[in-house]
């Protein structure tokens, strides 16, 4: 199983504890920065995405109309929606709250 990038920080903070500041030299990392940055939103667009794609088929749309709007066929949409699909066919209550 792979580490969280949480636990990977940590892991990382742990090991600068232990370094040797006459050992370091200054490191650019804004691009690794923005990686991460970008990381982030594409996973909040992937859920409001899947948000979506819930509510258009809870609007009576058809995997077709979705997958036209995704940029990709019925078969792809319903692969990439798989759970979102599956979530609003049993009738799986988007509000976390009511679930417990």
């Amino acid at each position: 199983m792979s580490k969280s990038r949480e636990e990977r920080a940590k892991a990382l903070e742990k090991w600068a504890d232990t370094v040797d500041a006459s050992d370091l030299r200054i490191a650019d990392t804004q691009a690794l920065r923005t990686i991460a940055e970008l990381v982030d939103q594409r996973t909040d667009v992937d859920e409001q995405i899947t948000e979506a794609v819930i509510s258009a088929r809870e609007s009576d749309r058809s995997l077709s109309e979705i997958g036209a709007m995704l940029g990709v066929s019925k078969q792809a949409q319903r692969n990439r929606c798989a759970l979102a699909v599956v979530a609003w066919s049993v009738g799986f209550d988007r509000n976390p709250s009511s679930r417990w």
